[in-house]
């Protein structure tokens, strides 16, 4: 599968997510359902590498996406008093989001989907809910909790179709797009959730700015010998390094064929 096929297949699985959560007055008033092109690709990662896939499997990965997207309207809801009615709507439509990823798995009889994604859907809110608790963690947990929001739904997605051999990379891989996103952010003087559980050990900007970079490093070279675990061919390589994955200056030398 070339680059020119694999970037239609996840722009079709984004149209395909929207036209499920569609709704004329929520489009009209909020943002719209929101998915990340690294997570589709994850979602995606299978099918292009050639894996055994069916339309229960597509269903399921569709699925997903729409609750990456009802999870995003809800983090987009900032804590304000009085609430705004976008801010209400936004709510609204995470909840009308997810009530059709619900529909879409039980249309197709899988239960064991919904159950899987159900318990990751709990562990996500779950480490989100202690961005607002007053307990200090040291980087370590703060990375585990990282880890787990990136990746805990696409990892019972690949658990429930015997994709797990590319957990590993997924993980890596989303990690460093979210440190990289983290680091744009504070050089920004723009402190997200993360970036404050981080402060209250790392304490000053440039003690944190060195641990993201840090970690980026390692996680840019973990992701190479990952890459040669899954046995992804050239192409694959080449949009996971150069479209995916941002900034990966190191990765020209690694993706010649050859």
């Amino acid at each position: 599968m070339n680059g020119q096929q694999i970037q239609s297949k996840i722009i079709s699985m984004e149209i395909d997510v929207l036209k499920a959560v569609r709704q004329r007055t929520l489009d009209q008033l909020t943002e719209g359902p929101f998915v990340k092109e690294a997570r589709l690709f994850f979602l995606l990662l299978p099918f292009f590498n050639g894996e055994q896939w069916s339309d229960k499997m597509e269903t399921s990965a569709r699925t997903v996406a729409i609750v990456y997207a009802a999870l995003h309207a809800h983090d987009r809801v900032k804590e304000e008093m009085p609430i705004s009615k976008e801010q209400q709507l936004t709510v609204l439509a995470g909840d009308f989001y997810s009530g059709i990823y619900y529909q879409l798995l039980a249309e197709g009889k899988n239960i064991e989907m919904v159950q899987k994604l159900a318990t990751a859907i709990i562990q996500v809110s779950e480490k989100k809910a202690s961005f607002h608790e007053r307990v200090i963690q040291q980087p370590e947990q703060v990375e585990a909790t990282a880890t787990l929001i990136e990746t805990a739904l696409l990892n019972a997605f690949y658990k429930e179709n015997g994709f797990s051999h590319y957990k590993q990379l997924m993980e890596q891989s989303l990690l460093y797009i979210r440190y990289t996103e983290e680091l744009e952010a504070l050089k920004k003087g723009e402190f997200s959730y993360l970036l404050r559980l981080l402060s209250e050990t790392l304490i000053h900007s440039t003690f944190i700015e060195r641990w993201l970079v840090g970690r980026l490093e390692i996680l840019g070279n973990e992701i190479v010998e990952s890459l040669d675990d899954c046995e992804l061919d050239f192409e694959l390589k080449n949009i996971l390094l150069h479209q995916i994955i941002p900034h990966r200056h190191s990765a020209e030398p690694l993706t010649r064929e050859g």
